[in-house]
């Protein structure tokens, strides 16, 4: 055989294998965009199947476990329900996404498409019957709170890690560890990406412990919010001391800040 040919050959071989591997490539690597992706926000884990098609548990880790270098999930919030996907490889010849994604049986599928630069998110939902929030770290882990998360949004362009389009996220029956108080209300927090800056607002639904709020998130800052929080009806004296806790009392309210 001659030398040129040996290479062709070789060089051919090269290309089957890596196309074989990457075809059976473990969908734990999936795990591993999502993570420098998220700078460790979000995770994945207890995978099956490949990067083309498996399910995964979605992880939000607490903030001790965010760390974009850490290998196994630590701990966190598990979301109910395993994700399942889709990704089309051929479209990624040109540089472009096409994936299907689904949280628990019977939910619709929605689709992800664009390229490495601007995403766009199909209309959605999530629903967490019962989530402990205080596994997501500070501040949450201060009054250790329970709810019930419905989370929706409509169509979602991402644009170089910047949000444009609107989601929300609804928190009935909350309950906090540190008072007896049940539920302390329900709330919802609405956010709106402008595709400059992400706005939050905060508004009570219902219950004693009345919530007011608003801030925002970047890349760089993180979180700025401020609330306040005023307690209502005949359980206001039971809530004084949760009022203490998660703020600074400026006569019947507290001021609640996070970030800057």
């Amino acid at each position: 055989m001659s030398i040129a040919r040996w290479i062709g050959v070789s060089a051919l071989g090269v290309v089957v294998a890596g196309a074989s591997a990457l075809a059976f490539a473990p969908a734990s690597f999936l795990d591993l965009a999502l993570r420098e992706a998220t700078a460790g926000r979000a995770r994945l884990a207890d995978t099956s199947g490949t990067i083309w098609k498996g399910s995964a548990t979605l992880v939000l880790p607490d903030s001790a476990a965010r760390d974009p270098a850490a290998g196994a999930v630590i701990g966190g919030l598990a979301v109910p329900g395993r994700i399942g996907w889709a990704l089309r490889p051929l479209p990624l010849l040109f540089g472009l996404v096409d994936a299907t994604f689904s949280v628990g049986v019977g939910r619709p599928s929605v689709r992800i498409s664009g390229n490495p630069t601007e995403l766009r998110v199909g209309a959605g939902g999530l629903d967490l019957p019962s989530a402990d929030l205080a596994r997501l770290g500070s501040p949450w882990n201060t009054i250790r709170p329970s709810a019930a998360l419905s989370v929706r949004w409509g169509a979602l362009t991402i644009r170089r890690g910047v949000l444009d389009g609107r989601a929300s996220i609804e928190l009935r029956d909350t309950a906090s560890a540190m008072t007896p108080v049940r539920p302390l209300g329900t709330y919802r927090i609405d956010v709106t990406g402008t595709g400059r800056d992400v706005a939050l607002s905060l508004v009570t639904l219902s219950g004693p412990l009345q919530l007011k709020g608003s801030g925002s998130w970047d890349r760089r800052a993180g979180v700025r919010f401020t609330a306040t929080a005023q307690a209502e009806g005949p359980e206001q004296p039971r809530l004084l001391a949760l009022l203490s806790l998660i703020g600074r009392r400026e006569g019947d309210r507290t001021i609640i800040k996070i970030g800057g």
